[in-house]
């Protein structure tokens, strides 16, 4: 993370705390975020209930790590989401073939939660200064999380594509294939790049 980020004014950072507020007494809210990520996510990733859960499992982590942080230090730079849930989803997508076209959603829930933000300022304040303010951090602190927890995942699904197609993953699909394909690749040779005893007693 580079650059300046300026604290917000104390007022600010108390409506930034009563928004969240707002939020959290909202059951539905992160159903609203869950049916435009997967609106957006394709067909491919509709049709397979492990993805899908995978996706919301990660909406919810997302929005509860910037909601807790925000509620910790109001206006303060969230780091990006790079934990178990995200790096779930770039694991499932990567296993299925699929393009990052299952990540398009992730604007589409950012976007129901600016709407939202929008709303709640217009609701605490009458006031044009604070309103610019609260408008104005949580559109910094927002947009940029969203997109470096974007930028963490797409790193993570090329990792995992890196893996898939080098080293051992690689390494291996090699060898089962030259075994079923009855290819005369010595046994110890086979055991040791699968990581595994084939001989047989």
């Amino acid at each position: 993370m580079t650059g300046t980020w300026p604290a917000p004014s104390p007022r600010c950072a108390a409506l930034i705390r009563a928004a969240i507020e707002r939020i959290l007494a909202e059951p539905g809210f992160a159903d609203e975020v869950d049916r435009a990520v997967l609106a957006q996510a394709g067909d491919a990733v509709l049709a397979d209930p492990t993805l899908t859960a995978s996706l919301r499992a990660s909406d919810r982590a997302n929005i509860v790590h910037w909601m807790t942080a925000n509620l910790a230090n109001p206006g303060a730079r969230v780091a990006p989401n790079v934990g178990p849930e995200t790096l779930g989803v770039a694991r499932d997508v990567v296993r299925r073939g699929l393009n990052d076209r299952a990540l398009e959603g992730y604007r589409a829930g950012q976007n129901v939660v600016w709407n939202r933000w929008m709303q709640i300022g217009f609701e605490l304040t009458g006031d044009p200064g604070e309103l610019r303010e609260f408008l104005d951090v949580g559109a910094r602190s927002i947009f940029t999380y969203v997109d470096e927890t974007l930028a963490g995942l797409t790193a993570a699904i090329d990792r995992e594509r890196e893996q898939l197609t080098s080293g051992t993953h690689a390494q291996r699909l090699e060898v089962v294939t030259l075994i079923l394909d009855g290819a005369p690749i010595p046994e110890a040779r086979a055991s040791a790049r699968l990581g595994y005893e084939l001989h047989a007693e």
